[in-house]
């Protein structure tokens, strides 16, 4: 699926390699000469992702990253980082940008193809996953990655629901959902990849969740999903469901498959600090879990 690709380095050997490299494979390329540049035909021409050198002249490719990430147009525009040796490339890590990874020189052409590709998948699901969810109230309390409730909200949600729950006498479970081997498909197929594991995984989630269920991203490789009305039976059903269709579904353009930990901690709902403290028990039933083999339930 050929894209749109802006190119910004000041080593011209690279941008001349990359530049073949993705017209090879039908790609438009686009070259900036300074970072200011970068900026403006980053919101002029909407590229589908971008390869940005860290060192450019005019604006530093961290400052031009962090300019497109505070602009709506170029928010969620996946980047790609082009790290001359080790030193940017650690500068560039330490940014902790969302939507980014960093390649380090030498720069093997194969790799960078796998990378443009994963950077469209990527941009493409983005893009598709905000259509769905254009409303302006709603954006302002979700991932911008996985357009999921953020970790703030979530808790938020929790102390309301822990005190509906004591209010009602009513049952609340807390399950926490984490990747087990997210850090191989990131060293192996890329950052860009893995961001796509979660958020194709997070959209599996939410066809498991009820309309009731709260469902956010906990963390950087967590689920988070609050299940009002749901005792500790129900939710270890729930749980092992979630372990077997991950462990069964097949990721990505590279066709690889990902298993899943689970904590779940459960209350009868009569007791509003039993009911705050879930978190708490589901991230230790959690660590467990991983302890104990991975791709596993455990109850707190």
């Amino acid at each position: 699926m050929p894209g749109k690709f802006l190119l910004a380095s000041q080593n011209n050997q690279t941008l001349r390699a990359l530049q073949i490299a993705l017209r090879d494979d039908h790609h438009a390329v686009t070259v900036a000469r300074d970072g200011l540049e970068a900026v403006d035909l980053a919101l002029d021409r909407g590229p589908n992702a971008i390869f940005l050198g860290v060192d450019l002249t005019g604006l530093a490719g961290i400052d031009v990253a962090r300019a497109l990430r505070a602009l709506d147009p170029t928010e969620h525009v996946p980047i790609i980082f082009l790290a001359e040796d080790a030193n940017e490339a650690h500068r560039a890590n330490e940014a902790r940008l969302p939507i980014t990874e960093v390649l380090t020189a030498p720069f093997e052409l194969l790799q960078v193809k796998q990378r443009a590709l994963a950077a469209l998948r990527t941009g493409e699901r983005i893009a598709i996953l905000r259509q769905r969810e254009n409303d302006a109230a709603l954006i302002a309390i979700t991932d911008p990655l996985t357009q999921l409730y953020h970790r703030r909200y979530i808790m938020h949600r929790l102390a309301y629901e822990a005190a509906r729950s004591a209010r009602y006498a009513t049952p609340l479970t807390v399950v926490l959902v984490d990747i087990d081997n997210l850090t191989e498909v990131n060293q192996r197929y890329g950052i860009l990849q893995g961001d796509e594991v979660l958020m194709e995984l997070g959209q599996m989630l939410k066809k498991l969740a009820r309309t009731t269920d709260v469902l956010g991203r906990y963390d950087a490789q967590d689920f988070i999903l609050l299940t009002p009305q749901t005792d500790a039976q129900g939710a270890h059903i729930l749980a092992d469901r979630i372990c077997t269709m991950t462990a069964s579904h097949v990721f990505g353009v590279d066709q690889f498959k990902i298993t899943v930990s689970v904590g779940v901690a459960s209350s009868a709902g009569k007791d509003l600090t039993e009911n705050l403290s879930l978190v708490g028990r589901s991230a230790a039933a959690l660590d467990r879990a991983k302890q104990s083999g991975k791709n596993r339930v455990e109850v707190g």
